[in-house]
């Protein structure tokens, strides 16, 4: 008999409707019951894509020993955090005030009012039992120091703004300085196992050494951790696109899932990467992302794309992904021992027996042999007659829209218009299908309508999506979408001091109000509004948008000053404002081409491009660090300006 999950539209709610557990999604009904009643919520967290949530979910959300527990003391609710991030988030900040850390599956218990008394990760069988008895007894036998504890916790996990200032001269580098100094000079990356791919530190790097040589120690660190990562298990080398993160230094063992928002970022840093370099793999590598991304992940009929593939088919993590040399015999006869020997197929394996194709034992030469090619699309052949890992095929406003950004970046720096187009299509379904009463943005796509409030990431980077596809194809609309969600945006999620919530004004469904301003796996949304605020300010003029910006900064300066690494794209922009940006106005129609060719080549991540295409000979002006240059009517001296500004 399935539960009351089996009417969400969220895959991993659906997942959890035939469990014994009596859900209920996150919603006033049940927290409403749990008031009727006099009981404690039981609050679990995940998402379709997380091992760990399956593991704890088969150990006991399925078992009828811990169905019954929860009835007989609890109220249960599951959440979808990628539908309700600022759930999470606040309840996430509860388990990292009471234990130092966090992770998923989220477990928390909650009074009727929604106040946190108890959060933790994972638990098995054994652990969950014998917390959830002890809570109940405490429940029944000191509810009140329960409700005061949970008070207290609510109050701390509610995020405040300090009061305005700056960043101290020298933050950004500063936070390059820290980064460097994790950098794993052996395997590439930052820091030891687990490794993340975290691209949005590779492009605060870029940015931070765009005026050095591709030889300087940014540049080869960074060009080192890209191949790194492109030669180890974290790529799918068969099948192209990336996994979430690593579970050894090396790179070698992924953990199997695949995010569209973790694939965005590293389109982008590769696109950057090869701008800057020149790097035929880098080039290669975003065009088989993209590859990737149209074939598994984009939905048809909308034009958006989905969130997630699986880690686990079949019960096992990686099965689909990984292979053995029988499996690779059976699929490519005498040419097997070749693959094998190329991409590290053992008959002792890496992951139970079974081997992650990888390239890090192979010769240091390019990531894509010709001699491997036609090998690599027969074994992709043979692996789709597996059980495929299962997709979340959820749409999610924040996903998309940095996929949005990244498309539409990479198309203007490789020229392909196919990227531009799919890019174009999801933004205009977004706008046209994702917005209710007043403009407010939804944050989930999913059968066929659009639901939950979307935060400020979700916001910011669709402001970020709408400005890459004005540098991609100059159409002026989307600056003007831009700046219209950008002022709903200051409004709906502005706070004191300049600052901005996770979520807006109006969201009231929690005990306490969200900040969220460190990067996590993704760039904090403030971090994004930031930049966004600098380049509409240029591309728009004026100065209220860049002292928003400075606001915005400000804002989170006393927290940024104590950790510079960990908000690296908030130093980004701070960067962005201290290099001041290179602004190109071309106006006219003949020979313009020529011109916006010239302004797109090269690495210039702080510059800001506008075409007025009125009739007659085109020419270009390029303001920068206070002045303006006298018109410019051809590309090799607009080229040789960009260069030589002096």
């Amino acid at each position: 008999m399935p539960n009351r999950l089996i009417d969400e539209a969220s895959p991993y709610l659906r997942q959890h409707a035939r469990n014994p557990v009596d859900w209920y999604p996150w919603g006033d009904a049940a927290f409403e019951e749990a008031r009727a009643q006099g009981r404690p919520v039981f609050l679990s967290i995940g998402y379709s894509a997380c091992h760990w949530c399956h593991v704890m979910e088969r150990e006991s959300f399925e078992d009828d020993e811990v169905a019954a527990l929860l009835g007989r003391h609890f109220i249960s609710v599951k959440v979808d955090r990628e539908e309700r991030p600022d759930v999470d988030h606040f309840y996430m900040q509860a388990c990292q005030r009471l234990t130092g850390g966090g992770g998923w599956p989220l477990t928390a218990l909650l009074t009727p009012d929604r106040e946190p008394f108890f959060a933790g990760t994972y638990f098995p069988k054994a652990g969950l039992l014998s917390i959830l008895s002890q809570a109940a007894a405490l429940w029944r036998t000191s509810r009140d120091t329960l409700l005061e504890a949970a008070a207290d916790l609510t109050r701390l996990s509610s995020e405040q703004f300090r009061r305005g200032g700056a960043l101290p001269p020298g933050a950004p580098q500063e936070a390059v300085r820290q980064l460097m100094a994790k950098f794993d000079g052996k395997h590439g990356g930052f820091g030891g196992a687990p490794k993340f791919p975290s691209p949005h530190n590779l492009l605060l790097l870029m940015r931070a050494a765009q005026g050095e040589p591709a030889g300087s120690e940014i540049w080869q660190g960074v060009s080192q951790t890209l191949r790194a990562m492109a030669r180890g298990g974290l790529r799918d080398h068969l099948g192209g696109g990336f996994c979430r993160y690593s579970t050894d230094a090396r790179w070698l063992v992924p953990h199997f899932e695949k995010m569209l928002y973790d694939n965005a970022l590293l389109l982008m840093a590769y696109t950057e990467h090869h701008q800057k370099t020149g790097c035929r793999d880098s080039a290669g590598l975003a065009h088989e992302t993209a590859a990737y991304v149209f074939r598994e992940m984009a939905d048809p009929g909308t034009g958006l794309f989905y969130t997630a593939q699986d880690a686990d088919t079949d019960g096992e993590e990686g099965r689909f992904y990984t292979v053995t040399p029988e499996e690779v015999g059976a699929a490519l006869g005498s040419e097997a021992k070749k693959f094998c020997a190329a991409f590290d197929i053992t008959p002792r394996g890496h992951l139970e027996g079974r081997s992650v194709p990888n390239l890090l034992r192979s010769p240091a030469t390019g990531l894509f042999d010709p001699a491997l090619a036609e090998l690599r699309q027969t074994m992709f052949a043979y692996r789709a007659r597996r059980t495929a890992p299962l997709r979340d095929e959820k749409s999610l406003l924040s996903s998309n829209a940095l996929m949005i950004a990244a498309l539409a970046k990479a198309g203007a720096v490789f020229t392909r218009a196919e990227y531009v187009q799919t890019a174009t299509r999801a933004a205009r379904f977004i706008l046209e299908n994702m917005r209710g009463p007043g403009g407010r943005l939804f944050a989930v796509w999913m059968r066929g309508r659009a639901y939950e409030p979307a935060t400020l990431d979700g916001c910011a980077y669709l402001i970020w999506a709408l400005i890459e596809l004005h540098q991609a194809d100059l159409q002026p609309s989307w600056l003007i979408e831009a700046e219209t969600l950008t002022r709903q945006a200051l409004t709906l999620f502005g706070g004191k001091n300049g600052g901005l919530y996770f979520d807006g004004h109006d969201v009231s469904d929690l005990p306490g109000r969200c900040i969220n301003a460190w990067d996590g796996a993704t760039p904090s949304g403030q971090s994004v509004m930031a930049l966004g605020l600098i380049r509409l300010s240029r591309l728009l003029g004026g100065e209220e948008f860049e002292q928003r910006a400075r606001d915005l900064i400000g804002s989170l300066a006393d927290e940024a000053a104590h950790n510079p690494a960990g908000y690296a794209f908030l130093m980004a922009a701070q960067a962005y404002l201290e290099d001041g940006g290179t602004h190109v106005t071309i106006t006219g129609s003949e020979g313009a081409d020529a011109l916006l060719q010239a302004a797109r080549d090269g690495y210039r991540p702080y510059l800001t491009i506008q075409h007025d295409a009125r009739e007659g000979p085109a020419e270009a002006q390029v303001c920068a660090r206070g002045r303006c240059s006298l018109p410019i009517r051809t590309a090799q001296a607009l080229a040789k300006h960009l260069s030589d500004p002096t």
